[in-house]
């Protein structure tokens, strides 16, 4: 499985949070991981794996170009 390790998601991932009024804790809950892995996570002390970003990026509806920042746009461009 690829290992991601980026800043930018921790960053992308605490505005979701703040924007969606979620807690840490939902959010593990929520994309079925441990309080501690998340926060492990989000503190750079282990990577974030591909299905960690893709259950991300579902519960808070946004695109992974967005959540890894290589987008600006929350939701892919409709061609």
């Amino acid at each position: 499985m690829s290992l991601v390790k980026n800043n930018s998601v921790t960053t992308n991932v605490r505005r979701l949070l703040r924007q969606n009024h979620v807690k840490q804790r939902e959010l593990a809950a929520g994309i079925h991981m441990p309080e501690q892995t998340l926060s492990n996570k989000m503190h750079g002390a282990r990577p974030f794996t591909i299905r960690d970003l893709s259950r991300i990026a579902d519960y808070f509806d946004v695109s992974l170009d967005y959540l890894t920042g290589r987008s600006d746009f929350v939701k892919p461009l409709e061609v």
